[in-house]
């Protein structure tokens, strides 16, 4: 008698730390209390290192039924077995088997296969949605998701942005909230020309200072340079391109408006001096205030449309022309040399500091191109004449 109320004082064992294979629902034919208790036990023997004991238990079970299968998996897994290929064979021959489904995330989780352990864990959180297993999910989500992304940023940095939106998608397929995916997909896109993709994935996009940015960025590929500069004069106070965003989004915005042998002389190469003049009034339209001198005559840019111009910096006294002959000379090349004497009556008129030309200096000095073509002396014109002010303030 003493002996049995000792016994009937012992308190069952628990299993702790795998997925209880008698947790409704379970599979097969109906098992008895005194079978179920067997399973248990048989596991929770196991935990505590007594896997010879857990087969013992198993013994009561009838022999292929799903819980006694499970459970039998279970043990192998404890003693460190690889039961992955098993469990995944067992959960799809019993697709209801909750804890069937949990050791396959356990298992597939210990031979480093995330997404089968994914794809597990939201099995068993539908079927079992107290067993923790949605928290389980998440968190493998999380880390495929991230993994992926890591990949994709590191396959973008070395030029390779197929491969990089290639991860951005499966990230995306395996967690469509993912804001990290979605902006990598949308920088491979955009790395690859495709835009309108690229502005299929903006509305999802946060407005946060790399979402913004992101969104800019998409806008400026589209052409749509109102809508870039409205995004990036949102940014943040302290982000580090924020400046350098706006200002060329109004100068984009404002070249947008401009006349057609202005963006010809941008996109010349060679430069001639018609198109420099062209440049020089645009990028300094402040420049027009200055031309006090008498109104030259050149007979060779009657018939041209940078006419106007040219006169305005010919009475600037930024490039001159020849008064006596009455030429102007409007399809000479520029050359290096002139382009520097150019910038340097430049600066002196807008009383500007003098351009510091790298032949003669070495720290912040000023690099004229071998060949003169638009872009190079449009950003030395308005290096020379600068911003002038807050270049982010609105004008």
């Amino acid at each position: 008698m003493v002996a049995l109320a000792a016994c009937r004082s012992t308190a069952p064992l628990q299993i702790r730390r795998m997925p209880d294979p008698t947790r409704p629902p379970i599979a097969g034919p109906a098992l008895t209390p005194a079978q179920l208790e067997a399973a248990r036990e048989a596991v929770a023997a196991a935990e505590g290192g007594e896997v010879s004991k857990g087969e013992e238990s198993l013994r009561l079970l009838p022999a292929g039924h799903p819980v006694r299968a499970l459970a039998g998996l279970e043990l192998r897994f404890l003693r460190g077995e690889d039961v992955l290929a098993e469990a995944k064979a067992l959960a799809t021959a019993n697709p209801g088997y909750g804890s069937a489904w949990g050791l396959v995330v356990l298992a597939a989780r210990r031979e480093g296969d995330e997404r089968a352990a994914l794809a597990a864990a939201r099995t068993a959180s539908g079927l079992q949605p107290n067993a923790g297993w949605g928290r389980v999910a998440t968190e493998l989500e999380s880390a495929v998701v991230d993994r992926l992304v890591a990949q994709g940023n590191a396959l973008l940095r070395s030029g390779d942005a197929a491969g990089a939106l290639s991860r951005a998608r499966e990230a995306l397929q395996t967690g469509p909230g993912a804001v990290d995916g979605r902006f990598l997909a949308v920088r491979a896109l955009l790395a690859l020309r495709d835009t309108r993709g690229a502005a299929e994935l903006v509305p999802g996009l946060p407005d946060t200072a790399e979402g913004l940015e992101l969104k800019g960025n998409v806008a400026q590929a589209l052409g749509q340079w109102d809508l870039a500069l409205e995004f990036y004069t949102r940014l943040p106070g302290d982000s580090p391109h924020r400046c350098e965003l706006i200002a060329g989004a109004r100068r984009r915005l404002r070249l947008s408006d401009a006349p057609p042998y202005l963006t010809h002389a941008l996109a010349a190469r060679p430069l001639r001096r018609a198109g420099l003049a062209a440049i020089i009034a645009w990028e300094v339209p402040a420049l027009a205030a200055d031309a006090a001198r008498a109104v030259p005559v050149f007979e060779d840019v009657v018939q041209l449309q940078e006419r106007r111009d040219i006169v305005t910096v010919a009475r600037a006294g930024v490039i001159p022309g020849d008064a006596i002959a009455r030429r102007f000379g409007p399809k000479r090349v520029v050359g290096a040399r002139e382009l520097a004497a150019t910038l340097d009556r430049l600066a002196t008129v807008l009383r500007r500091p003098a351009p510091r030309w790298c032949g003669a200096a070495a720290r912040g000095c000023l690099q004229l191109p071998e060949t003169v073509d638009g872009e190079a002396a449009a950003a030395l014109v308005r290096r020379v004449a600068g911003e002038g002010g807050d270049p982010c303030a609105q004008r």
